[in-house]
């Protein structure tokens, strides 16, 4: 016991000081802003959000009880990124505690134990679940994924009701945290078979696991095609390369595990040349095949082929057989398929020495110092896709961001030559050419802007590139083309922006009701824009109701607008 203390306490002061840099950073622009940032309903625990949290979806996916946290997180300390970041860092934390308990259970020697946590805490696939606050519904469904295997194994070990029921209960936490938790019946299932004599077997135990997977899975497929996530590769990859594609990324994880070198926040699926995949996915297949006979050779080694199916089940769902998002892989798919793979790995050093086990600890230091150095491509979104263009340079969506983030340092010449590079690489990207647009107008160059809005729309409904329109018909007194560009834009995405400028362009038509619909709206989005409160003051004094008007204004001032000062003084104090 004060052995294993000693560890944990070495275990914690090591991460800490691996991500002690990356607690500063701020959010990214990786969905950050959308799962966090701008997200109304984390902002106060009441009835209402607790609805909205719980009813709808984030970036895709059914995270209610992630969600939840993060207001937990904006609680105590508002938008701040630390607090979210200490959470990460605490499930961290608590998940290598928990899969050392799970290697108890599973007879794993003490010391070897040590060595396998320690891998799992400090491997560097890690960084970009725990440093990344969008990933945060990772380290959380895999924390209530493997609280819900002990309890099931301590269940069927000591034949307890109450153990059972907490696990049942525990793997629906699981599934409200993401939807990757929907494997655990499978894994269930593969232990069982292999303790147990199939007759002995009481499968009705396992139906309500399997009835609440199929429910959230379901909810899953909706809510990704809902949200444009399912990607048809068929356009680009037949049946036949797709089987290559597959067994690609099978071997791709336990390859990074052993050879953590080229890591990168984005991994784009192969280019074809001359409809031919690179050999390496050729290779793949029998490679993978191979180690399918390997692992029914040794069948009868339960650590074995436990370990080995617990990776391929709960990697199975993001191996891209049904094709979501733009990626072929992803470090933080491995977090929990991991534990896997520590598996296998504890039954081939379980016959080392003692001695050299502990040797073997100098791996997870030399791969915490990789670690720490991984996490300062985190500090901000410059650094992310420099990292991955460093790599993989033919990358469209690289260029375009990095394009994106320094048109917000005010690197014009630079980030034009990122949009024209992510254009070059990939002629059909609406998102280039809307950034492109806006940077254009920014520059004055209006007709040149609109053609690439209207190039970004006619490729896809494209909410930023109706609303960059809009902004341009607006500043040449367009007004109601510009109000029909807002409004598609608003159809698309609601934007607290998009609703204060559609407000102006209808106080600018005379029609301040209107007007005030949109900027209560925007302000139920944003509830300290200030631009709303001035505008409202301005629909609200053109109503004639100086009250509110003054009112409006005051509230503007207090947030820091100039304009509304001056209009309070103007105005209110003239009354």
């Amino acid at each position: 016991m004060k052995r294993d203390i000693l560890f944990f306490i070495l275990l914690i002061s090591g991460l800490i000081a691996v991500y002690s840099n990356s607690l500063q950073f701020d959010f990214t622009n990786l969905d950050d802003q959308v799962q966090v940032v701008n997200n109304t309903a984390i902002r106060s625990l009441n009835w209402e959000n607790l609805r909205t949290i719980f009813s709808s979806t984030s970036v895709g996916m059914y995270q209610p009880f992630t969600t939840l946290l993060y207001a937990l997180a904006y609680q105590l300390d508002s938008l701040n990124p630390y607090a979210f970041s200490v959470f990460s860092l605490a499930f961290h934390v608590l998940n290598c505690s928990l899969i050392f308990i799970l290697l108890k259970k599973l007879q794993v020697d003490t010391i070897a134990r040590y060595f396998l946590v320690a891998l799992f805490a400090f491997h560097p696939m890690q960084v970009e679940s725990v440093v990344w606050v969008s990933a945060f519904s990772t380290l959380v469904f895999t924390f209530f994924y493997i609280l819900s295997f002990t309890s099931f194994i301590e269940s069927e070990q000591h034949n307890s009701k109450k153990s059972y029921w907490l696990s049942l209960f525990l793997f629906l936490l699981a599934c409200f945290s993401k939807s990757m938790a929907i494997t655990l019946p499978v894994i269930l299932t593969l232990y069982l078979i292999i303790k147990k004599p199939i007759k002995e077997i009481n499968w009705v135990k396992l139906v309500p696991y399997y009835l609440i997977s199929i429910v959230f899975g379901l909810i899953t497929i909706f809510s990704r095609e809902a949200a444009g996530h399912l990607s048809d590769l068929s356009v680009q990859f037949n049946w036949f390369d797709r089987i290559f594609l597959i067994s690609y990324s099978v071997l791709f994880y336990p390859f990074k595990f052993l050879f953590p070198l080229e890591l990168s926040v984005f991994y784009p699926y192969p280019e074809l040349n001359n409809g031919a995949l690179p050999w390496i996915y050729y290779v793949s297949l029998p490679a993978l095949l191979g180690l399918f006979i390997l692992i029914w050779k040794y069948r009868k080694n339960s650590f074995i082929l436990f370990g080995a199916g617990f990776y391929l089940i709960s990697i199975a769902l993001v191996l891209q057989i049904i094709p979501v998002g733009n990626q072929l892989t992803t470090d933080r798919y491995i977090y929990l398929p991991l534990v896997g793979l520590l598996i296998i790995l504890a039954h081939l050093i379980k016959n080392i020495k003692p001695s050299i086990t502990y040797l073997l600890l100098i791996i997870p230091v030399l791969l915490a110092f990789k670690s720490h150095n991984r996490t300062a491509i985190w500090e901000n979104d410059g650094l992310i896709w420099e990292d991955v263009i460093e790599q993989y340079p033919k990358v469209a969506q690289a260029h375009n961001n990095l394009g994106s983030y320094l048109l917000t340092k005010n690197q014009q010449n630079a980030a034009f030559k990122e949009f024209n590079l992510a254009i070059k690489q990939k002629p059909y990207y609406a998102d280039a050419y809307s950034n492109r647009g806006n940077l254009l107008a920014q520059q004055g160059k209006i007709q040149e802007a609109i053609a690439d809005f209207n190039k970004a729309i006619e490729l896809r409904p494209h909410a930023d590139a109706y609303f960059n329109r809009a902004n341009i018909y607006a500043q040449q007194d367009q007004l109601q083309q510009a109000i029909a560009d807002y409004s598609e834009s608003l159809a698309l995405k609601k934007s607290a922006d998009t609703y204060t400028n559609r407000a102006f362009a209808y106080l600018k038509i005379n029609s301040p009701k209107q007007a005030l619909s949109d900027l209560n709206k925007a302000l139920a989005i944003k509830p300290n824009f200030s631009r709303a409160y001035f505008l409202m003051g301005m629909s609200y004094q053109f109503e004639q109701q100086p009250a509110k008007a003054c009112s409006a204004f005051q509230r503007a001032s207090a947030l820091g607008s100039q304009n509304a000062k001056a209009a309070y003084r103007d105005y209110c104090l003239n009354q």
